[in-house]
């Protein structure tokens, strides 16, 4: 049986090393495939929430800069957020049945 054992390795021995050496770079370390492809998914994550984060801050940047050069404008605001009024006018809110 050892002969045997002993054998079949001496005769694969370069298919039982190359298979190692794909488990280890695969499986095994900090380094390995399956984490580097999880790595991977969450950069492209990442990379969408920068980009969604660029577009709100720019989008808030042109409401501020309309806000700041038109009176009407905050007007509006005022109005749509904060529910603030003029004297001549009354505001209802109506909230959805809780």
């Amino acid at each position: 049986m050892r002969h045997a054992l002993r054998h079949i390795f001496m005769r694969y021995k370069y298919y039982i090393s190359i298979a190692i050496f794909a488990i280890g770079i695969g499986f095994i370390g900090d380094h390995c495939l399956v984490r580097r492809y999880a790595q991977k998914q969450e950069i492209a994550e990442l990379r969408s929430n920068i980009k969604h984060e660029i577009d709100t801050y720019n989008t808030d940047k042109q409401k501020l800069e309309r806000i700041r050069n038109n009176p009407e404008a905050v007007k509006r605001v005022a109005h749509e957020k904060y529910y603030m009024k003029t004297e001549d006018e009354d505001i209802f809110v109506i909230a959805d049945g809780e």
